[in-house]
């Protein structure tokens, strides 16, 4: 219905029959509606609220309900048939007769009395009360005091309830009493005015005179004191300036001095070589005058050339003499056989091809000869006068000598240098060494033959592979540098020498090694035995090379359990066997049943291992083992010094190497400084290096991959420097000093070895524990994998190469050298997706090949293989990998290039790019410094030498020209590069650099499109304000340290200075490295700066005194017969507990207190009581509440308490003390 509708019993009827008629006007009702709704309609137009009485009176709404309106003449019926009264009189009416008709009415329930629910709430109190009293009655008696006491408080509360209610019920009753209705309202009304007594007046006036005349003394006294603090300031500071004059004086003084002595020698030997140059210029010799003007460089020059000459000649007639003895001893060894034949019967066999016959221990016992003839088919049993005639042939065969070889003794008689004075024989050696071209040269060639020629007087030519080699399998072919290899290894072989197989790794020392075994046991016909000692991680790699390429060759592989070792024991007795593989711990443990055996050639791999002469593997070896003939295997023969070259080459040549200080002091001459500091230039660097190349010739042979094998992809190395996150930069910045922030120990708390710390935090900061901590409570979430790149420098990096390596289809190795920090990386490959694989310390040795076959499956779902630098560095090969990661290096650079070569192998297609991470401006720059420096050494004695033998001297001395060159023109650069720059180093083509570009634009737009957008690595604001704030503290820590160190040099300008914290430990080498963190002495171990001892006047008898009570408190016995102090006697070393050392600040223990007392640091009771409680306060500390220590601790300073009591010694105040330390 519309607002203007009529109801419809309103409706006329006339509108019904006559539509047409005209419309009857508005009543009253519908006017005024209609007036209401004209003003609704205005305050609507005006945006008006409109009222509700308006808005009844505007709309007319439709009936709700068909029923008729009450106290209608109308009656409704109901479901059943009922009629239902709508009139309220009637329906009162029906309610009230149906209500009389009732027999029964309910009877209203009684009110609730107030007073007797308080009264039964007082009652019920009461009964709690009561009850509670009992229990507290009834307690326990083993119950501990504290809660006895508080059981015993609350009883007493408990009986005192009336006495505190009827207390208070007689102070508010005599309130009420005293209270009216002005004093209620009007508190001042209960004051009562204090009358003014003439006597108290007076006495307030003298107060104040009193106060005023005591007031202007102390001003006066003050004043007094001023004036003489400022008097004695000025005597101070005259005398301190006083002070300084005359220590300048005697600075100036002995200044002067030294530079008029130096000026006088100067003079003097400026007008002795005018003299002579006078002397040359008279006599007409103008090239002995050019001569004298560099005469001093030039006889030091001359010494050392001479002194190298020398030694090369002595080097001759060693060769010769080892050479000698070897022969010796085969020869004794041959009639030992003889002898050993006649209580042995042997029977002698013949070769069917060559018809060689086998003598003496060659030849198999009569017992063994069924074994012998499985295991070397091919022979055939020959009668005993047969085989006697076959061996006087070849008796004298190795006595001839080689046709055109020279005498080293004549050549060691002849002297070209005879007859000449001192200025023309080194004018002489000059020219000959600034004009040798190369060793085999007109001039030099009479020496190096006496000196080469005899090491390899006996040649034999190799020019094809032999027949059992590869089992013919014509696949297996040796490469022609490997064949030039095996050449070497026989002719060190047929001259008695040992040496160094020292080729790059990954050029298959392994196979040349069972090479020369197969060829001695074919051509040599020496069948063993062979002793070859392994790493335990490459003894698998080793037997699997065995088996594939000497198929005939009987190997036993020695390792196992002792059972397992036990049941091969009877093999090795009866010689069924021609190779023994085992490892280094098992030489070392079963020395007793190895070393019995006479072994023909003792070949060990990684022999750089052997570089300490007295490691424990070197003895054991030249103690119990015996070889004919030694060879190592190593891809760094020189890693860390000259000395270690020295060792591998004593072990294997000790008539030869025999004096380490020769060969250190000869080697050592291009690299260190002499007496008189003068470095040595280019020139003569090179001069002596080339005379060392030729010691080394005859017993190394070392190709790189570069030179032998064209086949083989580059390799490129490229640093990546990496920037700090603030963070990092923060810790890193107190770390250096030796302290790490940490709000739980007030200014920081001391590192045990800051170097490893540093290098922690370069890694990741969260490789410390308390660190995280820190974050995740200041983070209020949960760390993710974008947390853990934006902390991190380094991980920021890898967060931004990664995902392009494996966009263009890269795989990628990472060399970390901290397996927390794997980890770590773990957690951010799992929150990237990424797959990978896991090597370190921890893995068995049967899951590494698991591993690798895993990583170099055909379409392997593995990206990345993270790999511990010592433990994955060796005996792997992952060629499929092109792209190796250095995540932090190694101390020693060749770990680092034995990682790096487990992917640039033989087998290798693809180019190999190196990426190793740096922090800028971190001791990780200090260290790869140094690792360069070793490296470049290296250069200059190994690779230099060229020692392929087959190189000219022309092209040894370009190489070495070109190592010294690039030493001077290294410039490194501390700028972290843009992603453009990364880019250029990373990509291997021009479309993978466009492409990485395109990946930095895609990911700056991601992040640009971020809600909340942060940056890549966090920023101050987002460091935890814990760690700021101990930062602040530490900082002020150490200005007030400063300053006071400062006022004390200023105060004592004679003490000595303090000593400064040396960091030079960044370049230590490994072995020194570890044995200073193994002894503990670390930059945090550094002792305070002593000062200046005042003079002792400490009684002895007092210092007995104090000893005795130490000693009593030692021998001190609890009930049980315990003895108490014994845990506080020693405290336990930095290596064994370096935990305690970091939150312990200043350790004390019983021994320390002791030698105080011996040297008379005590000069009362106070020191040493003090010391005491420092001892027992640091044990509570370190130990938890309650433990055995923390309450011997207790026990402890409570005796010491009592015997200071017992002895009339007890600590006094200042002041006390210092009055009566006369006394004690």
């Amino acid at each position: 219905m519309t607002p203007f509708s009529l109801p419809k019993n309103e409706q006329p009827e006339s509108a019904s029959t006559s539509p047409m008629d005209e419309k009857p006007p508005f009543d009253e009702n519908q006017k005024a509606q209609l007036r209401s709704q004209v003003e609704v309609y205005r305050l609507l137009a005006r945006n008006q609220p409109v009222p509700p009485h308006l808005t009844s009176r505007a709309v007319h709404l439709p009936q709700t309900t068909l029923l008729p309106d009450p106290y209608g003449d109308l009656i409704g019926e109901g479901e059943k048939g009922e009629k239902m009264p709508y009139d309220l009189a009637k329906v009162f009416q029906f309610y009230q007769d149906k209500n009389e008709k009732r027999v029964t009415s309910l009877v209203r329930p009684t009110g609730i009395d107030p007073q007797h629910v308080l009264k039964e709430r007082e009652h019920r109190i009461q009964n709690r009360i009561g009850l509670r009293i009992k229990e507290l009655r009834e307690l326990p008696a083993d119950i501990g005091p504290r809660l006895r006491t508080k059981a015993e408080i609350e009883m007493r509360s408990l009986r005192l309830l009336n006495l505190q209610k009827q207390i208070r019920r007689e102070v508010l009753g005599q309130l009420k009493k005293d209270t009216m209705l002005e004093t209620a309202l009007n508190p001042f009304a209960y004051r009562r005015t204090k009358r003014q007594a003439l006597r108290e007046a007076r006495i307030t006036e003298k107060l104040e005179k009193q106060q005023k005349i005591e007031a202007e003394k102390r001003r006066r006294h003050q004043h007094l004191e001023l004036l003489q603090m400022i008097v004695q300031h000025g005597k101070e500071f005259r005398e301190f300036h006083k002070n300084n004059l005359l220590k300048h004086a005697k600075m100036r003084k002995a200044i002067s001095t030294y530079h008029a002595n130096n000026e006088r020698e100067r003079k003097k030997d400026e007008l002795r070589n005018e003299k002579m140059r006078m002397m040359k210029l008279m006599q007409e010799d103008e090239e002995g005058y050019r001569q004298m003007l560099d005469e001093k460089k030039d006889r030091r020059l001359v010494f050392l050339l001479s002194q190298t000459d020398d030694y090369v000649n002595s080097l001759t007639g060693l060769v010769r003499k080892h050479q000698l003895n070897e022969k010796k001893k085969k020869a004794i060894e041959r009639k030992e056989a003889k002898n050993k034949d006649k209580e042995e019967i042997r029977v002698h066999v013949r070769d069917c091809e060559t018809g060689e016959i086998l003598h003496g221990m060659e030849a198999p016992k009569a017992d063994e000869i069924d074994a012998w003839m499985e295991t070397h088919p091919g022979y055939e049993v020959v009668s005993r006068d047969e085989a006697s005639s076959a061996s006087d042939s070849g008796e004298e065969e190795d006595d001839e000598p080689i046709e055109g070889m020279p005498n080293v003794q004549d050549s060691d008689d002849k002297d070209e240098y005879e007859g000449l004075d001192e200025e023309q024989r080194n004018k002489k050696i000059l020219e000959r060494a600034r004009n040798e071209e190369d060793e085999y040269a007109a001039k030099s060639r009479s020496q190096m033959e006496s000196y080469y020629a005899t090491a390899h007087r006996i040649v034999e030519k190799i020019v094809k592979q032999h027949s059992s080699l590869g089992g013919g399998d014509p696949n297996l072919q040796l490469k022609p540098y490997q064949l030039e290899g095996l050449e070497w290894m026989v002719s060190l072989y047929n001259n008695n020498l040992n040496g160094i197989l020292a080729d790059e790794m990954g050029l298959g020392k392994t196979i040349q090694t069972v090479a020369l075994i197969t060829y001695l046991m074919e051509v040599k016909k020496v069948n063993g035995p062979y002793l070859i000692i392994v790493p335990l991680s490459t003894i698998s790699n080793w037997h699997m090379e065995l088996e594939k390429w000497a198929p005939h060759v009987v190997a036993i592989i020695y390792k196992g359990d002792k059972e397992a070792r036990k049941r091969m024991e009877t093999a090795i007795k009866k010689d069924q066997f021609n190779v023994l593989l085992t490892t280094y711990d098992y030489v070392l443990k079963e020395k007793a049943v190895l070393g019995k055996k006479r072994w023909k050639y003792m070949i060990i791999d990684e022999g750089h291992r052997m570089k300490n002469h007295n490691c424990k593997l070197t003895l054991t070896l030249n103690g119990f083992f015996s070889a004919q003939h030694r060879l190592l295997l190593t891809g760094t023969p020189l890693q860390n010094k000259l000395p270690e070259l020295w060792a591998l080459l004593n072990f294997l040549l000790p008539s030869i190497f025999s004096s380490c200080g020769t060969f250190e002091q000869w080697f050592n001459a291009p690299f260190s400084t002499t007496g008189e500091k003068v470095e040595l230039n280019q020139e003569e660097t090179m001069l002596i290096i080339r005379r060392l190349h030729k010691v080394l010739r005859p017993f190394l042979l070392r190709r790189l991959k570069k030179e032998v094998e064209a086949q083989l992809p580059e390799k490129t190395e490229k640093v990546l420097k990496c920037d700090m996150s603030s963070l990092q930069r923060i810790l890193y910045r107190h770390m250096k000093n030796g302290y790490l922030i940490d709000n739980k120990h007030t200014g920081g708390r001391a590192l045990m070895n800051t170097v490893i710390h540093l290098r922690k935090l370069c890694n990741h900061p969260f490789l410390f524990p308390n660190v995280e901590e820190e974050c995740r409570e200041f983070w209020k979430t949960d760390i993710t994998g974008r947390e853990l790149y934006r902390v991190s420098g380094k991980f920021e990096l890898l967060d931004r190469i990664l995902p392009k390596l494996k966009a263009t289809g890269h795989r990628v190795l990472i060399f970390c050298q901290m397996t927390s920090c794997m980890t770590i990386m773990e957690d951010y490959f799992t929150f990237k997706g990424w797959r990978y694989l896991r090597l370190d310390g921890s893995t068995k040795p049967d899951d590494r090949g698991l591993l690798l076959s895993l990583f170099n499956a055909e379409n392997s779902e593995f990206f990345i293989f993270m790999l511990s630098t010592r433990a994955g560095g060796l005996g792997l090969n992952l060629q499929t990998a092109d792209t190796v990661i250095i995540f932090d290096s190694d101390w020693n650079p060749h770990q680092d290039m034995q990682a790096q070569d487990r992917a640039h192998r033989i087998g290798q297609k693809r180019e190999v790019r190196v990426l190793r991470m740096i922090t800028v401006s971190s001791v990780e720059e200090k260290i790869y410094a140094a690792a360069s420096h070793k490296l470049k050494m290296d250069e200059k004695v190994i690779q230099a030498g060229k020692f392929d033998q087959r190189s000219t001297g022309a092209e040894r001395k370009l190489m070495l020209e070109q190592i010294l060159r690039e030493e001077l023109e290294e410039d490194d650069e501390d700028e972290v590069p843009d992603d453009e720059t990364i880019n250029q180093m990373v990509a291997r083509s021009e479309d993978e650099f466009e492409l990485f570009q395109r990946f930095d634009i895609d990911r700056r737009r991601q992040e640009a499109s971020e809600l909340r957008r942060k940056p890549r690595l966090i920023e101050d604001d987002e460091i935890p304000p814990n760690i700021i704030r101990a930062s602040e503290q530490f900082d002020q820590i150490i200005s007030e340290k400063a300053a006071s160190a400062q006022q004390s040099a200023e105060e004592a300008p004679q003490r000595r200075k303090r000593k400064e914290v040396d960091y030079s430990q960044d370049l230590l080498s490994d072995r020194e490295w570890l044995k200073s963190i193994d002894d503990g002495n670390d930059e945090e171990s550094t002792p305070p700066p002593k000062k200046r001892k005042k003079a002792s006047n400490v009684d002895p008898e007092l210092s007995e005194r104090f000893t005795s009570l130490i000693d009593t408190l030692i021998s001190y016995k609890t009930s049980s017969g315990r003895e108490l102090a014994l845990p506080f006697v020693q405290l336990p070393s930095r290596k064994e507990l370096p935990n305690y050392y970091d939150v312990i600040e200043k350790p004390m223990d019983l021994n320390r207190i002791t030698r105080k007392i011996r040297e008379g640091k005590y000069q009362n009771i106070t020191g040493i009581t003090s010391d005491i409680r420092l001892l027992a306060a640091n044990a509570r500390k370190y130990n938890a509440d309650g433990s055995e220590l923390y309450n011997d601790s207790l026990i402890l300073e409570a005796a010491w308490n009592k015997l200071v009591e017992m002895v009339a010694l007890a600590p006094q105040s200042t002041s006390e003390t210092e009055a009566s330390s006369s006394h004690y």
